[in-house]
């Protein structure tokens, strides 16, 4: 990661990346009513299943972001030369994930393929890495400063990229849910690389706000295009992107933890990964009611899901239950700068006191997101609860694990630290009691459905 403080940008700089983002937001902007118009005359449609109506709607809509970042990178890599390599590797993975979306979309791989073709396309970063072509620098987690994870974070790179790709495929479903989500998520991080002087995060987060915002603006309530998974696949890999290259894997955590909630949800109910369009009928996670109105369902057997969890307090219509999702997305980005903030903390450039008052802060917002939104209370209360469980350990580590003195497991080809280690076996159990508690929430809700 390059700092931005080292590069003396200026002005000049700045007009850069705002070129950028121009034209990469007409690009696709501009492309969306072409593609529409091509998706219908190909009868590349989809149903809008949450109206009663059943509407047509153009699917792979996200070949207009495709399009629209192919030409923000080209401008990228003419006005930050610098930044070549990353730049390359970062289109080069985003292209392979919206090839791998654009052939799910027509010929409806299985779970399983998608998610080993998923995998695939984060190896084009750890070959990058591994043959030094690029450089990715290994985590820096609260308290524990940089983690010596450096031989074996590479090799994990693939699979990272994978779990990001297929959380973001998870959470859509209705109008504007996934790409709003996302442009959330994506906002935050642009400004958590700010604070975390990223300058890898900073240009990377510009072209990808400039494709996804014109996106959202067709693919919200009510939607005139569907981004299919060429859509989804694309966007986890340009965010996954940005985690790796920015070093920013504690702030995207936070930031995509409603992707996360919802993807633990659907893998606990379903027994592991299979398409929507596996799930039998009467499994459906929502019953849509008249006038649109979407209710949870009240089988035992149905499908857990966000959706269904904020739905348990009674029936939505679909702009209502979505923006209790971009209500959820705020806060997670809430998280993901006060992550930010404990991670210079730890490394000693941030006063604890200035951190309490920026906590102080976005208490006050959030406070009021939740008074508006009552039904996403007790979904941010797990949330709490997860993190500063995590936190705590992560204390613990430092304080307890780390000082011990352990050598490294030597297995030949790759030393693994033994403090690590522990510390992975000790997160077990810690894990497990926040599964027990999420899951009798869950059902507790549900069990209040008439």
């Amino acid at each position: 990661m390059k700092l931005l403080t080292d590069l003396n940008w200026g002005l000049m700089e700045i007009l850069f990346l705002i070129i950028v983002f121009i034209v990469g937001f007409f690009i696709t902007y501009l492309a969306l009513p072409y593609i529409i118009k091509f998706m219908e005359r190909k009868k590349y449609v989809g149903i809008d299943i949450h109206k009663n109506a059943k509407p047509e709607i153009a699917e792979s809509g996200g070949l207009s972001i495709i399009f629209g970042f192919i030409f923000a990178l080209i401008f990228l890599i003419i006005f930050f030369p610098g930044f070549f390599k990353e730049i390359l590797i970062f289109l080069l993975t985003v292209l392979l994930a919206g090839f791998i979306g654009f052939i799910d979309d027509r010929k409806k791989l299985r779970s399983r393929y998608k998610i080993i073709l998923s995998i695939f396309s984060g190896s084009i970063i750890f070959l990058a890495n591994f043959f030094n072509f690029i450089i990715i620098d290994s985590p820096i987690i609260p308290f524990l400063d940089r983690t010596r994870l450096t031989i074996i974070y590479p090799f994990l790179i693939p699979l990272i990229v994978a779990v990001f790709i297929n959380t973001v495929n998870m959470l859509e479903g209705y109008n504007g849910e996934g790409s709003g989500t996302c442009l959330i998520a994506i906002c935050f991080l642009f400004i958590c690389s700010l604070i975390w002087n990223s300058a890898e995060g900073v240009i990377f987060t510009v072209p990808v706000l400039a494709v996804i915002i014109p996106f959202f603006l067709y693919n919200k309530y009510p939607a005139k295009i569907f981004p299919g998974d060429i859509g989804t696949l694309s966007m986890g890999a340009m965010i996954a992107c940005i985690m790796l290259f920015g070093s920013l894997e504690v702030a995207t955590f936070c930031a995509l933890l409603i992707h996360i909630f919802n993807s633990f949800y659907y893998i606990y109910s379903v027994r592991g990964f299979f398409e929507s369009s596996d799930i039998q009928e009467s499994k459906d996670d929502i019953i849509l009611l008249e006038e649109d109105l979407i209710k949870a369902s009240d089988q035992k057997d149905a499908v857990l899901t966000l959706p269904r969890l904020i739905l348990a307090k009674g029936p939505l219509s679909e702009p209502e239950l979505v923006k209790n999702f971009y209500a959820i997305s705020i806060i997670c980005g809430f998280f993901s700068i006060l992550s930010i903030l404990l991670m210079q903390f730890t490394l000693g450039t941030f006063d604890i006191y200035i951190l309490i008052i920026i906590l102080i802060i976005l208490l006050v917002p959030t406070i009021l997101i939740l008074y508006k939104f009552p039904r996403i209370r007790g979904i941010i209360i797990l949330m709490i609860i997860l993190l500063i469980s995590i936190l705590g350990f992560l204390i613990f580590i430092n304080i307890v694990i780390m000082p011990i003195p352990l050598e490294d497991l030597n297995l030949g080809w790759i030393d693994i630290p033994i403090n690590l280690l522990i510390s992975f076996i000790l997160i077990i159990p810690i894990l497990l009691i926040w599964y027990l508690i999420t899951i009798k929430y869950f059902w507790n809700e549900i069990d209040k459905i008439e």
